[in-house]
């Protein structure tokens, strides 16, 4: 089975997220993909496996679990198809747990039409607050997106995001119903609208570099906070990486780069 490592959301090597893909020549068990994901220990691993109607069936892994919906996974699996499988035409299907997708070419690279969230004000638990290092008048807003099962913590000063430290020995102690993972979100600077970090211990992702799941929430927040269809986003990870963002009633366009670390086979 060929395997291919792509880091996702970024032109140049060693940056962005970094995702491994495999493209299936068979059906392999579920219990076989999570411990492939286990030994090649990214954040993400996306499986395809071509259809017979010209699609393919993708499906994501963390370390510890499958999950529903996967950006940098669905990027760099688009990426492989097109400039390594060599698939005909400039838009490919991708039929995963969360529906049917469409991953096509752009000029701005490789752009992705995911479902749009709909994050509702909600409160966020205190110790998940503590664990992030954070006090009451620090946030702006707090909000829940239960399609993506993330909180979203808007935080007034964009320095302060770049310095949080979390406890995540803590955020582990304690996880709300249908929570995935925790975003924390501040006004951009420069050519950025917004940047963000995404953290997500309980599926074995401290720290995510650049999560385009978590942009499908960010994108609805920060569109009535801005009044824009059209924004540019930072993750401030170590690694860093960028995404440009349209909204189009209720479609999420995400566009971003990829480049091919390695590949090779995975023997099994």
């Amino acid at each position: 089975m060929k395997l291919y490592q792509v880091d996702a959301f970024t032109k140049e090597l060693f940056r962005g997220n970094p995702a491994a893909v495999c493209i299936q020549d068979r059906e392999i068990p579920l219990d076989k993909m999570l411990s492939i994901a286990m030994e090649l220990n990214l954040s993400e691993t996306a499986f395809a496996r071509p259809l017979e109607n010209g699609n393919f069936s993708l499906r994501w892994f963390t370390p510890k679990a499958e999950v529903d919906l996967c950006g940098h996974a669905t990027l760099a699996t688009a990426h492989v198809l097109f400039n390594h499988i060599g698939i005909p035409g400039d838009t490919v299907h991708l039929e995963t747990r969360s529906g049917t997708l469409a991953a096509r070419k752009s000029p701005g690279g490789i752009t992705l039409d995911f479902p749009v969230g709909n994050p509702q004000p909600a409160e966020l638990p205190h110790v998940i607050l503590e664990s992030l290092g954070l006090e009451p008048q620090d946030i702006a807003a707090s909000m829940f997106c239960k399609e993506r099962g993330k909180f979203l913590v808007h935080i007034r000063d964009p320095e302060m995001l770049e310095h949080v430290e979390p406890d995540f020995q803590g955020m582990l102690a304690h996880r709300p119903d249908n929570m995935i993972g925790v975003i924390i979100t501040a006004k951009g600077y420069g050519r950025y609208d917004f940047i963000s970090r995404f953290f997500a211990p309980w599926v074995g992702i401290n720290e995510d570099p650049v999560t385009g799941s978590a942009h499908t929430v960010l994108a609805a927040y920060w569109a009535g906070i801005l009044g824009k269809t059209k924004m540019k986003a930072f993750q401030a990870s170590v690694r860093g990486g960028e995404i440009l963002i349209e909204i189009d009633g209720g479609s999420f366009f995400l566009t971003g780069q990829a480049v091919t670390v390695f590949e090779g086979d995975l023997v099994l």
